[in-house]
């Protein structure tokens, strides 16, 4: 089994502990790059769990300042934020008191923002990752694979049939090590899950992300992903912010 990614090599063998693939990174002369920089991506292994559950969170964390920063620019919240201003400053004729509510309100905006995303960490771990080998490892048609780089873990991803569509596979929990980002890693990963696929049978591939992670939307639509629709989950708080999902699927 070969893939071809730009630059990039990558090579896939069966072992006894299932396919591995092996990225290998030539460098074109740049002064400080190493000639050969070498990831291998394989099955999850139990060790593997903390440094999962590492990944993750940093992964999901990330999208704070940038979630926080889409809330700041929708019309609704704008328009609440310039009437208290003005309101304050029509009633106290002063500059000093509406800009010290502004600054708390957005201080607790932001900390609305964090709690959401911490509790949305903490159920996932708890919910899913605790239980890797049952929910992907021995479960029909799933699996949970990471990417090493000398011997550390560095990157992750599952999949699992579709709840929504029959003769889907759904990608899951595509995470890198923002160190290791611009590597080839996450592209790796997607086609492991393409590969896997095609193998099984399955007519499409479903991922979903958020309005925030424009990266992860560049990556899915350059490997062939199709956005197909966006929609808000059922809470006030993203009806609120305006913070939609996008569903994506790639035919194979």
């Amino acid at each position: 089994m070969q893939f071809c990614l730009a630059s990039q090599r990558i090579w896939g063998d069966s072992s006894t502990q299932g396919s591995r693939y092996v990225i290998k990174h030539v460098s074109s002369g740049l002064k400080g790059v190493s000639t050969m920089d070498k990831i291998k991506v394989r099955k999850y292994r139990d060790e593997d769990e903390e440094l999962v559950k590492e990944i993750f969170a940093l992964g999901i964390s990330e999208q704070v300042p940038t979630s926080f920063v889409h809330m700041l620019k929708q019309p609704l919240i704008q328009v609440v934020l310039m009437c208290v201003f003005f309101g304050l400053m029509a009633v106290f004729k002063s500059f000093l008191l509406p800009v010290l509510v502004i600054s708390m309100l957005l201080v607790g905006m932001r900390q609305l923002v964090s709690q959401s995303f911490t509790k949305y960490i903490d159920f996932t771990l708890k919910e899913d990752f605790s239980r890797i080998q049952e929910s992907y490892m021995e479960e029909r048609d799933s699996c949970f694979w990471v990417a090493e780089s000398e011997g550390r873990v560095v990157a992750l991803m599952a999949y699992v049939p579709s709840k929504i569509y029959q003769e889907f596979l759904e990608l899951k929990h595509v995470s890198v090590y923002r160190s290791h980002r611009r590597r080839g890693i996450a592209k790796t990963l997607c086609r492991v899950a393409v590969d896997f696929a095609r193998t099984k049978g399955y007519q499409t591939i479903v991922l979903y992300t958020s309005v925030v992670q424009t990266d992860a939307q560049k990556l899915y639509e350059h490997i062939g992903f199709k956005k197909i629709r966006q929609f808000r989950r059922p809470t006030l708080t993203a009806k609120f912010t305006n913070f939609f999902l996008f569903e994506y699927q790639l035919k194979v």
